[in-house]
């Protein structure tokens, strides 16, 4: 006669109840369906409305989501990488200009421009770093032509551990390499910011190990970065020297660890040229951006078509050392089977290899295109790891 009475949930019942939410979350962004693991935050927090880990994996499913998305458009919106690239260069040259002319306020203002291109450069946290340290310099160099009184300068705080680390794909280590990005970013990580990675750890049953992994590459990547921005011009100047010595001593860079990424040093020095010219042909937009994407990741060049008929004009103005085809098209358009006829005829491409992409799963077919002459039968989703490492075994053999 009163009504139903509101169900109580005790604390631990409740924190259960969302660690459960936040776990199969985490189990629906590996699956890619990023609708539902929100849908699962949003379960977690009508519980907690207060709860900072879940709002925490709420926004960077959202990131994840977002860069996960198809774009309308191939053609890039907005400056290009290489544009943005340029102009945070003279950002970095026109501030030190200024550093030489010891204006040191008018500089930090020049590295304030590389944020609002660039908001989580690390090049430019370093480079103010050492901007204010010098400001204190001239400061504490005033004091003692002024007065006796002599002030210590600052001592960078110290980071240890730095290896290019594994690749981690789980949905919640993704989560977790963002949160370590932004506790890194000022070169320490505070007790509260670690008492935060510490419950996501418990949560989603992070091992020690992965944190480590996790920690080193986002190091080591910061630091690869900085040194790219660094050699842009060919050359490095004293004052990124010092800022690279300070990237080093405050994410701990030990020599012998320098030299595991020595390699990388290096294309940062000459600059990335493509390793091989590849082209795609695939009618799906969204797969085509996402293997287009990955493969100029690892530096390759992509030509790409939606048709197989565009695709052999294209291959006769750029021979590709690569061709990656979907095997069926649009009815009423030349298919993958017949593309890959087209191409055995012509003499300059009839030895290049050819990989094969299809929905379909039926052996028998697969076992038809690989007597056909195919290279690789890869069935959607595709998995980007095993086409990247078959696309440079094969190029290797060459």
């Amino acid at each position: 006669m009163f009504g139903n009475k509101p169900t109580v949930i005790s604390t631990d019942h409740q924190r259960e109840l969302i660690s459960k939410h936040l776990r199969y979350a985490d189990e629906l962004v590996r699956a890619k369906n990023f609708n539902g693991a929100l849908e699962e935050i949003r379960k977690a927090l009508l519980l907690d409305p207060k709860h900072s880990l879940a709002r925490s994996f709420q926004q960077r499913i959202m990131l994840i989501q977002k860069q996960n998305a198809p774009h309308e458009d191939l053609a890039p919106k907005g400056p290009t990488q290489e544009e943005i690239m340029q102009m945070i260069t003279q950002h970095f040259s026109a501030a030190e200009q200024m550093i030489t002319r010891r204006e040191y306020p008018e500089a930090l203002k020049k590295i304030a421009e590389v944020y609002a291109v660039d908001p989580g450069n690390h090049f430019a946290k370093a480079y103010s770093d050492r901007i204010e340290q010098l400001m204190m310099e001239q400061e504490q160099e005033g004091q003692k032509i002024f007065s006796s009184a002599i002030q210590q300068s600052k001592v960078e705080p110290q980071a240890k551990v730095a290896e290019s680390p594994l690749h981690l794909e789980r949905g919640s280590l993704l989560m977790y390499e963002e949160m370590m990005k932004e506790a890194w970013f000022d070169g320490k990580v505070t007790p509260e910011e670690e008492q935060e990675l510490r419950s996501v750890r418990e949560i989603f049953h992070i091992t020690m190990e992965e944190h480590m992994l996790i920690e080193k590459k986002v190091k080591i990547e910061a630091y690869v970065d900085a040194l790219r921005l660094a050699w842009k011009d060919g050359v490095i100047s004293e004052m990124e020297r010092q800022v690279l010595d300070m990237m080093r001593r405050r994410y701990g860079i030990t020599p012998e660890e320098h030299l595991t990424i020595e390699n990388v040093v290096q294309d940062a020095k000459k600059g990335t040229q493509p390793k091989a010219r590849i082209l795609l042909v695939e009618p799906d937009k969204t797969v085509l951006v996402t293997v287009m994407r990955a493969l100029q990741q690892h530096h390759y060049e992509v030509v790409i078509a939606s048709r197989a008929e565009d695709a052999l004009q294209v291959m006769v103005k750029q021979l590709p050392k690569l061709i990656i085809s979907e095997a069926i098209f649009p009815t009423g358009s030349l298919d993958g089977f017949g593309f890959y006829t087209k191409v055995q005829e012509h003499p300059s491409l009839k030895d290049t290899p050819f990989f094969f992409i299809t929905e379909t799963n039926n052996q028998k077919i697969l076992r038809a295109a690989l007597r056909m002459g195919f290279d690789l039968c890869l069935t959607k989703p595709i998995d980007l790891d095993l086409l990247i490492a078959a696309v440079e075994g094969r190029l290797s053999a060459k």
